[in-house]
């Protein structure tokens, strides 16, 4: 994600990584979202500040999700409690913490970054990620008519796999399922549409396989 970071950086006043190590790029708050403390630390450091654009990249799985070492049975609570309480619990906080600041924009934006195991019919076994993929999607579609009279923007990407070096060398090592992976400069440039758009236009949901993953 730091292509990302330095896009945003370029292009911002000011830019706030929020994460729980540290981010070399932008102003990095340190928080862990899974807690409340976590985004109360992150409505404070914003402030009295205008927010233009919210942008949750965030997200956890269980241990072995989207390999053949995977199995349900052997998820801990631990894990189950976690993957929850980060791709679900701490967006509808975040959201409801910065609304004031988005309100103080004269566009103002939020992203969301789904997932293809979000979506109806797709193959994935990971229960506690397609859970919280398709609780965000519900999110996102309830704030959207819940903000739709002040014209904020909210959208949510499902994206397959995503080239990152990482998910790259795992494909190639064949550890890692669901094929081929969209490259990260697109999901970029997807990213960036959103946010150059009026707020007059509302941009619901964007599914992103690859050409020759699953889910396309």
């Amino acid at each position: 994600m730091l292509l990302l970071f330095q896009q945003a950086l370029d292009r911002s006043d000011r830019l706030l990584a929020v994460a729980r190590t540290p981010s070399p790029i932008g102003e990095w708050i340190q928080a862990d979202l899974s807690e409340l403390t976590g985004v109360e630390t992150v409505a404070k450091a914003i402030g009295g500040d205008r927010l233009d654009a919210l942008l949750y990249m965030g997200g956890t799985w269980e241990t072995h999700a989207f390999t053949s070492q995977y199995r349900f049975e052997d998820c801990t609570d631990a894990d189950i409690d976690r993957v929850i309480a980060v791709n679900l619990v701490a967006p509808i906080r975040l959201v409801k913490a910065l609304l004031p600041a988005l309100r103080r924009s004269h566009n103002p934006k939020i992203v969301f970054m789904g997932a293809l195991s979000g979506r109806d019919n797709f193959s994935g076994r990971e229960v506690a990620n397609s859970a919280s993929k398709f609780g965000l999607r519900g999110v996102v579609h309830s704030l959207r008519e819940e903000l739709r009279s002040e014209q904020i923007g909210v959208t949510i990407i499902n994206p397959g796999n995503v080239g990152t070096p990482e998910v790259l060398a795992d494909l190639a090592a064949n550890n890692l399922l669901g094929g081929e992976a969209i490259p990260l400069t697109d999901l970029l440039k997807i990213i960036d549409c959103i946010l150059s758009l009026s707020r007059s236009t509302c941009i619901k949901e964007i599914d992103v396989p690859a050409m020759l993953g699953e889910g396309a």
